[in-house]
């Protein structure tokens, strides 16, 4: 993304702004694991469960309580709490110079078949997207 100010990209700190997107506090660990670890240049982090705090904000299976709208937003509450979980450990969104992999688990039920919806999974990543019967709440 250009700037209309310079040539230079825009961080994605700024890109965050400018969106109107704030991230909130990073997720409390539901158990005793690090969220996030790096090795090298490398950051992996874990699952993450569109939770406010501690407390689960969705809770269902797109297909039984859930419609694909909703598992949208799930999905970018989700996606929010990586991002802060990630800034926390980096200090900054703007160390991070390319996702290499994204994976989405959605929960559903019976034959849906969704899931791409769900996650919305544009990128250039490697990405997947799968179906399961259960996520943790």
């Amino acid at each position: 993304m250009v700037t209309r100010e310079s040539a230079r990209p825009a961080s994605a700190e700024q890109r965050l702004e400018e969106l109107g997107i704030k991230l909130p506090a990073p997720p409390e660990p539901f158990g005793t694991y690090s969220e996030a670890v790096q090795t090298g240049n490398l950051l992996f982090l874990t699952g993450m469960l569109p939770t406010e705090g501690r407390a689960a904000k969705f809770i269902g299976r797109v297909g039984a309580e859930l419609d694909v709208d909703t598992g949208r937003k799930t999905a970018y509450l989700a996606a929010l709490n990586r991002l802060a979980v990630a800034r926390e450990h980096l200090g900054s969104l703007d160390k991070v110079t390319r996702i290499v992999r994204l994976g989405v688990l959605v929960a559903t039920s019976g034959d849906v078949r969704d899931q791409p919806k769900v996650a919305d999974l544009r990128s250039c990543c490697e990405r997947s997207s799968e179906k399961t019967r259960i996520l943790p709440a």
